[in-house]
């Protein structure tokens, strides 16, 4: 659906929907430690369908909203799908589908440390019922029930040197993501510049040292979402030994 209406932060239809995905959320851990030995073949391929979509809906949004020149301006300028949450969006969907253990611990971290910022301070143009209103709370509120099912659901849960490995594959998207907006003269990732609405990188100080002060905070919200895993890790740790 089509709307010109601006989405407002903090509004009803921001907390409808935080509360909408929340309630979502605990239905399906429910399900999920109700039935330990589950495969949970609809719930996975279902998050991972909307998951994939949620990556793509930037394009298909534009294109449906505007002509067909204005709309391809705007993909390339800022919907193809290299932020950081399109990408944990598909590494989620992925993991999900052939239930790989090294997907879902980035995807985990990175969901939870990330994505789920999103729900708090939305980069969000168009209010309910538009498709971008829709598409934008189902990829960051889904993300994290995906970790979730992966992780506590089909207990792929985080390994030895899970800390480092998410760091290599950040690294490696910094680098990647740098280079296309070289290329591109994009900011995809917010790598070149902070986005225009309010968000926590504000808070972070001004380019380009708000991106050493996320490192930081991302290696203190890996650490502290590792923890519940650390007896785990140590006790595999001394077994590979």
């Amino acid at each position: 659906m089509i709307t010109d209406e601006p989405f407002q932060a903090f509004g009803l239809s921001h907390g409808v929907a935080v509360v909408a995905l929340i309630s979502l959320g605990v239905c399906v851990c429910k399900v999920v430690r109700n039935n330990p030995t589950g495969d949970f073949l609809l719930i996975r391929y279902v998050l991972a369908g909307v998951l994939f979509y949620s990556a793509l809906s930037g394009i298909v949004n534009a294109l449906l909203r505007y002509s067909r020149e204005t709309a391809w301006e705007m993909v390339l300028a800022t919907e193809l799908p290299f932020f950081l949450c399109d990408v944990v969006a598909v590494i989620l969907g992925c993991a999900l589908i052939w239930r790989s253990q090294r997907l879902t611990e980035v995807g985990y971290l990175w969901a939870m440390a990330g994505t789920a910022q999103g729900l708090i301070t939305p980069e969000l143009n168009f209010d309910w019922p538009s498709l971008e209103y829709i598409s934008f709370f189902a990829q960051h509120g889904l993300a994290p029930i995906a970790a979730v099912v992966l992780i506590w659901g089909m207990q792929l849960k985080p390994q030895p040197g899970a800390y480092l490995r998410v760091w290599l594959w950040l690294w490696g998207y910094v680098a990647s993501v740098i280079g296309i907006n070289f290329l591109l003269g994009t900011n995809y990732g917010f790598l070149n510049a902070k986005p225009m609405a309010g968000t926590a990188l504000d808070y972070l100080g001004p380019y380009p040292w708000y991106l050493l002060s996320l490192h930081a905070v991302a290696a203190l919200l890996f650490f502290l979402l590792l923890l519940p895993f650390r007896r785990e890790i140590m006790l595999e740790r001394n077994t590979q030994n």
